[in-house]
């Protein structure tokens, strides 16, 4: 059986979406994953303190990517670094700042005081501010049925909130929710300023690798200031697992590499709409492996998020200026 791809029009086999339908899985775990490492920690503390922070594990999670993405272009990365300009190191250091920093602290945070479910719904919030920033800041138009893709998401949040309200008296906790909106600013920031960025063809090691890495050390040394380093040494076999095994390498750069080849084999309209199908992963999931409550009013928001999702899918042209590196690539 073959299905026929947007990209050329010829049909291509089932296997080339298997590496899209595997980076959909890893996107959808991540947040149960990193949910139960939380749990799991805080009820087997170490020394008195959580062995799960956002700095090791996202120290860890980066380290890999990084080198796994700087390793194979080492040899010319300093030449490509030396032809960056300055607002080209501007970019990428805003770019590593927002989506490699800010945001995941954002997100990790978030997730503590919210349920899985209600973090997920919430970051969908990244299409439409995303498209927002993108219009003011790159002139890029708005996709089509913008509008009532912002209606449909906003009503997504709005019903399972309205409903445990109406239940229960109470609604997710605030502090989430506004580490929850923080991170979606950085994530949709970084979205612009990943579309910058890929209009200048960098390699891997330069776009990829450096950011990666340096955030990486970044958040070592901040487990190092307000941990020590038991915070790495007094560990347990469970931790090692868990974060180094699952979530360092399966998850996070399981992801990326998936993602590539997705990219590879399927057109860029293709890997984002399927990639909206990780918020059903993430609801599924956190239902039967943490016992999340999955009532009518969640399914109801998160269908209505997911409509609001698929309706807002349409990738515009991304304008950027020529990039030296790029250029010294096509030269040779």
């Amino acid at each position: 059986m073959r299905l026929p791809d947007p990209s050329d029009g010829r049909p291509r086999p089932i296997p080339g979406l298997l590496p899209l339908l595997l980076y959909v899985l890893l996107r959808g775990l991540d947040a149960t994953v990193l949910k139960g490492l939380q749990d799991h920690g805080m009820a087997h503390p170490v020394d008195g303190e959580n062995p799960i922070s956002f700095c090791n594990v996202f120290f860890l999670a980066q380290l890999t990517v990084g080198l796994a993405a700087l390793i194979p272009g080492r040899r010319s990365l300093g030449n490509d670094l030396a032809q960056l300009g300055p607002a080209d190191r501007r970019l990428l250091a805003l770019h590593g700042g927002l989506g490699l920093f800010l945001g995941p602290v954002a997100y990790y945070l978030a997730l503590e005081s919210l349920s899985v479910i209600s973090q997920t719904l919430l970051f969908a919030l990244v299409l439409p501010v995303s498209a927002l920033l993108a219009r003011w800041l790159l002139g890029e138009a708005l996709p089509a049925g913008f509008r009532l893709s912002l209606v449909l998401i906003a009503a997504g949040l709005v019903v399972p909130q309205a409903a445990t309200a109406m239940g229960s008296g109470r609604m997710d906790d605030a502090a989430g929710i506004a580490w929850a909106l923080v991170g979606v600013l950085a994530f949709a920031g970084s979205a612009v300023s990943g579309r910058a960025i890929a209009a200048r063809r960098w390699p891997a090691a330069v776009s990829v690798g450096v950011p990666t890495l340096l955030s990486a050390l970044v958040f070592g040394a901040i487990a190092l200031v307000l941990f020590g380093p038991q915070h790495f040494l007094l560990l347990r076999l469970w931790w090692v697992v868990g974060v180094i095994g699952v979530y360092a390498v399966t998850l996070s750069l399981g992801r990326e590499l998936a993602l590539r080849q997705a990219y590879r084999r399927c057109s860029v309209a293709v890997v984002s709409l399927w990639s909206s199908l990780a918020l059903v992963v993430a609801v599924l999931s956190a239902a039967l492996l943490l016992g999340e409550p999955l009532g009518i009013p969640v399914l109801a928001g998160a269908a209505l998020v997911l409509a609001g999702v698929f309706v807002s899918r349409r990738p515009g042209p991304i304008r950027s200026q020529p990039s030296p590196v790029s250029e010294e690539r096509h030269s040779r």
